[in-house]
């Protein structure tokens, strides 16, 4: 459960960091849906990392839902640049197929996202006092 709360934690920073050092602010001009997401992702992260931390009783749904959030939220860019990549055409501007580094990343925090989603499936079981 530590390892949980403090990964929801960790992750929240990286989305919130990375995606505004990134692109930066000036880009919620430019597409504020891109920016929102990881935003959104970063503000259930921590509301499930306080809750779990404060060993809430809705701590493990919450935890559950930020995980699958996260690990949903991240597929698409992931998949997305990896075809790209594969295929050696590049479909978005912002995301040109060489930039291998960048597939990469995201493959990373998509998998970690995906190990955090399948152990807070067992978050409940694991912690009989989150159940009360």
């Amino acid at each position: 459960m530590r390892t949980l709360c403090f990964m929801a934690f960790f992750m929240a920073a990286v989305f919130v960091l990375g995606e505004t050092s990134r692109r930066g602010l000036d880009y919620f001009s430019v597409n504020a849906t891109t920016m929102i997401e990881d935003y959104l992702c970063a503000i259930l992260l921590l509301l499930a990392g306080f809750l779990t931390w404060r060993r809430h009783r809705l701590a493990p749904t919450m935890m559950l839902a930020a995980w699958a959030y996260a690990t949903g939220g991240m597929l698409v860019p992931f998949a997305a640049h990896l075809e790209a990549s594969l295929r050696g055409i590049t479909f978005r501007a912002d995301h040109p197929h060489e930039d291998v580094g960048s597939v990469v990343l995201k493959g990373v925090i998509w998998l970690i996202c995906l190990v955090c989603f399948l152990a807070s499936l067992r978050l409940g079981d694991s912690d009989p006092t989150l159940r009360s």
